[in-house]
């Protein structure tokens, strides 16, 4: 179990650090974020008009409640534009700050964790193992990812670096838990 405990602790540095490297240096991350037209006045417009931090899709309807003629004006609103997706904070917020380095560090090691939780059960050679962990970064990416960039818009760059990110960072995580974690031995009866 302490090699375990030990290859989570690496494994999610090798993540960490990956993130890190995939955000910084590959392109993925200039190409996908985007400055925002006429910035001074939409976000006086904003600040004008929103006054709570949150998640919020326009145009908006409440499907729970929508009758059907309200879901009609709603897919017109839709199909004629705008449409978005914004995560809005009223008050700002640091940049990297300890506290968000801290919780991505974190994050990383309980998913690393799981990871070599899985890789206790793997037999196989280092190659095999090491790809089955890069596995649960695709995985990972084609069930959440993927569904961001197919129903909110999310640009076909974030959805490439993200890829790369998660390939990469378990990839990376792999290596370094498939040496502390010895293969399970198969028994023949």
């Amino acid at each position: 179990m302490v090699r375990v405990v030990l290859a989570a602790i690496v494994g999610g540095f090798l993540m960490f650090v990956w993130g890190a490297v995939s955000h910084m240096v590959l392109p993925f991350e200039r190409d996908a974020l985007k400055p925002l037209p006429n910035e001074a006045a939409v976000v006086a417009s904003l600040g004008s008009n929103v006054d709570r931090p949150g998640m919020y899709y326009f145009p908006w309807l409440d499907f729970a409640n929508a009758t059907p003629e309200q879901q009609d004006a709603w897919k017109q609103r839709l199909a004629g534009g705008p449409s978005g997706l914004m995560i809005y904070r009223p008050n700002g917020g640091e940049a990297m700050s300890p506290r968000q380095l801290v919780t991505e560090f974190v994050s990383n090691v309980f998913a690393a964790l799981f990871g070599a939780l899985l890789l206790v059960q793997l037999g196989g050679g280092v190659g095999r193992r090491v790809l089955s962990m890069a596995a649960i970064g695709v995985a990972a990416w084609l069930s959440i990812s993927v569904s961001q960039w197919t129903w909110y818009g999310f640009s076909t760059s974030f959805l490439l670096g993200d890829l790369a990110d998660q390939f990469g960072g378990w990839l990376l995580a792999g290596i370094g838990m498939s040496l502390l974690i010895k293969p399970r031995r198969v028994r023949s009866f």
